[in-house]
């Protein structure tokens, strides 16, 4: 899975809004709606609740979410220690 996937997913649930969302990532709605069929599609599972009000976490949603926040939180610091070595290897030149 690709882990825009799941930024994707985190940004929607602590926005309440597939819209603003999309807007703060840099995506339309349509490509949002798109990503978050595809994460639902991979893990065979309907995570979200999508209706005129907003977005609401399904109870297999509310399950899984420790699990992408915790996911996605460790890719970031795989990320930024990468940069981080490559500051050091470029410093050391």
């Amino acid at each position: 899975m690709s882990i825009s996937k799941y930024e994707a997913f985190l940004k929607t649930v602590e926005l309440g809004s597939l819209t603003r969302a999309a807007e703060q990532l840099g995506y339309t709605q349509s490509g949002m709606t798109y990503i978050l069929n595809s994460l639902e599609d991979e893990c065979g599972l309907t995570l979200l609740k999508r209706d005129r009000s907003g977005v609401q976490l399904t109870s297999d949603g509310l399950e899984m979410l420790p699990y992408i926040e915790s996911l996605y939180e460790s890719w970031r610091r795989v990320e930024e220690k990468r940069d981080e070595l490559h500051g050091m290897e470029s410093g050391h030149l």
